[in-house]
């Protein structure tokens, strides 16, 4: 029987690298050889708490749903994809037949499982399974690296899609990590007029001004005055914004957003942190100003594809670590001690 390594999960701080069977592929999938797994800050919640939010590991998984690799084999009835093809996967594995994937809506499906989050195995191992139809093909000027980051471009380009930005308008993104840079580059690329990129790190703001930000802030008023963080965003921004991205997850973040849209604007919450928190949601509501959220992503791979692919979003900039298949805990360090931008895992060293 042939083995692999594997980066798997078994409880509240229990990651083990272990020598596994490698997985035969069923009727309409593949098995991948991979190559790179972005480490995501949900894997880092799964390993402190062994859970995240609803979803509680109760047997053991391979953690790892940003993932990019080579079909190796192919299963039963596959005829869209050959061995050899470089492909980035979309981890949600839904059921296409509850009332949200019937109406369009999969990444709200009743009976949701994820690649490396929730009830499948994921991508932090030598191989993987997964159904040829969440399998994109990369380009030749697309690297696997970049391919491991589409899953995250993804969600950030459903975002500004889900908050209705049109060509023009003024946009504050908040938080300057992976999620927050990747949504300020697809904001522009989707026709954003003046962008401000907020965070408290002046290395990520000078990575943001790089990748296009027109301008960026660091805060000088407390998130406890979020009127008077409000003003200062608007001053920097030259006005009232038309969208705020909120991708921090950060306390008071939401609230500041408010503060600082336009009457008629839109807050997109991107980042989730405190899942009770106090916001003036009256002054919305008077002010007309949409409160969103946006989960996962539904159909955007291969547009992020080609946003890579044409050079609109650099993703591979965001890469500040790469690491080897048995230092995933090292990558979840850096990322805890906020000494990281995006951590990618090499599985094959």
């Amino acid at each position: 029987m042939a083995v692999h390594r594997a980066v798997r999960l078994h409880g509240k701080q229990d990651l083990r690298l272990e020598t596994v069977p490698v997985p035969e592929p069923d009727e309409n999938y593949v098995l991948l050889e991979m190559s790179t797994v972005g480490l995501c800050r949900t894997d880092v919640h799964l390993f402190d708490e062994g859970q995240l939010d609803h979803i509680v590991i109760k047997e053991p998984i391979t953690l790892g749903h940003e993932t990019s690799g080579t079909v190796s084999k192919l299963g039963p009835g596959v005829t869209s994809l050959a061995v050899g093809d470089r492909v980035a996967v979309d981890p949600c594995r839904t059921c296409v037949t509850c009332r949200y994937c019937r109406g369009g809506r999969g990444n709200l499906c009743e009976n949701m499982r994820e690649a490396g989050v929730m009830q499948v195995d994921g991508g932090f191992a030598t191989f993987m399974t997964a159904p040829a139809d969440r399998c994109y093909r990369l380009p030749e000027n697309v690297s696997l690296e970049e391919g491991a980051l589409i899953e995250p471009l993804s969600v950030a380009v459903y975002g500004v899609k889900r908050a209705r930005m049109v060509p023009g308008d003024a946009v504050v993104v908040f938080g300057a990590g992976p999620i927050g840079l990747f949504t300020m580059q697809s904001a522009k690329a989707y026709g954003a007029g003046r962008v401000l990129m907020v965070d408290i790190n002046e290395t990520r703001l000078v990575l943001a001004s790089k990748l296009g930000a027109d301008v960026t802030l660091k805060p000088r008023s407390p998130m406890s005055d979020p009127q008077a963080l409000g003003e200062e965003l608007k001053s920097a921004l030259g006005g009232a914004a038309d969208v705020c991205f909120e991708c921090s997850g950060g306390k008071g973040t939401v609230d500041a957003a408010i503060h600082t849209c336009r009457p008629g604007g839109k807050v997109l919450m991107l980042g989730f942190g405190e899942m009770a928190m106090h916001v003036h949601l009256g002054m919305a509501a008077f002010r007309e100003i949409d409160v969103l959220g946006a989960f996962a992503s539904i159909g955007s791979f291969p547009e992020c594809v080609e946003l890579v692919s044409s050079g609109k979003v650099d993703v591979k900039s965001v890469i500040s670590h790469r690491l080897p298949l048995d230092k995933v805990k090292v990558g979840m360090d850096l990322i805890r001690r906020g000494e990281s931008i995006k951590v990618v895992i090499n599985c094959q060293a």
